[in-house]
């Protein structure tokens, strides 16, 4: 569920955290590994290409091609990897994105659960927008949302 904490006008972060059936460290290399994402949930990713990088090395580089409320758009992000924490830092650098926000960044740390069956996923977007007339990116929230429902689909069907 997407928590809103509004930091001034122009700047704020949201959340969205679910329980997942699969194991935190399979969360985490597919979207650390990249290449099967679109596989994984085609409704939601078209494409992905690495620019920069070898693609799972934080610094790298990648380009996403995504559907957003029944929009194709385009991503490009710099990423970085905390593989301790299975958190991913996705910086944006460019892309249809970047036309709202100064700053964006897509944040996901994967957890396994304390009882040890599967795992909790949190997306966190920090942002802050060029101008007030930029909207809240609440469709991206609700898009991560989406995103862990159906890669913990994908992987609890190929586990």
């Amino acid at each position: 569920m997407a928590q809103p904490q509004c930091i001034s006008g122009l700047s704020g972060k949201l959340v969205t955290k679910s329980n997942v059936n699969c194991g935190a460290n399979d969360f985490y290399t597919i979207f650390k590994q990249h290449v099967d994402v679109p596989k994984a949930i085609p409704q939601i990713y078209k494409c992905v290409k690495v620019v920069e990088g070898d693609g799972t090395t934080s610094g790298c580089i990648k380009e996403w091609g995504y559907h957003c409320e029944g929009k194709e758009l385009i991503v490009k992000e710099k990423t970085t990897y905390t593989d301790e924490t299975r958190t991913i830092c996705h910086c944006v650098v460019g892309g249809d994105i970047a036309n709202e926000y100064k700053k964006f960044y897509a944040i996901l740390v994967v957890n396994p659960k304390p009882c040890g069956n599967g795992s909790i996923v949190s997306w966190t977007v920090d942002y802050e927008k060029i101008n007030k007339d930029s909207p809240i990116p609440i469709p991206y929230i609700a898009l991560f949302a989406r995103v862990i429902e159906g890669l913990d689909s994908y992987l609890c069907a190929y586990a």
